[in-house]
């Protein structure tokens, strides 16, 4: 007959070592999956601003084409739910960083670098969140 190991288990220190090792492990994955998630919700916010920008344009442009002589600050939407009506956007547009539908509206009628808006139309839409990207730049500027 062969030798029989009647080692079964694991001592103690090899315990001790798996155990520091998946820690370790752990303590690295951690901190990289709340980077990772950040930068995902990032991506999503200035994909999202730029297809409520796009369908502000393309509202824009429907008005202008149906009528020329229209004043420029009348072909912009009154609202952002004035795209969700003319089929633009199927629906309102949520802030992936503070995950409402709510957004700072500009119009086009607004001094450059005022805070709040005159609300006569959406010339433009900023997020409200207050936080800064991993660029340095705060969100409420994109």
């Amino acid at each position: 007959m062969g030798n029989i190991d009647l080692r079964r288990g694991l001592t103690l220190i090899e315990l001790i070592v798996c155990t520091v090792i998946i820690g370790v492990l752990s303590g690295v994955a951690l901190p990289l999956s709340h980077h990772f998630v950040r930068y995902q919700k990032e991506m999503l916010l200035k994909e999202t601003l730029r297809q409520t920008r796009e369908a502000i344009d393309r509202y824009r442009n429907r008005r202008f084409a149906q009528d020329p002589n229209r004043s420029e600050d009348d072909c912009w939407p009154r609202s952002l739910e004035d795209l969700v009506t003319d089929r633009l956007l199927r629906r309102l547009p949520v802030d992936p960083m503070t995950g409402r539908p709510t957004w700072r509206v500009i119009s086009s009628t607004d001094e450059p670098g005022i805070p709040f808006s005159d609300g006569r139309n959406v010339f433009d839409l900023r997020s409200l969140a207050t936080g800064t990207a991993l660029d340095g730049t705060p969100y409420s500027e994109w």
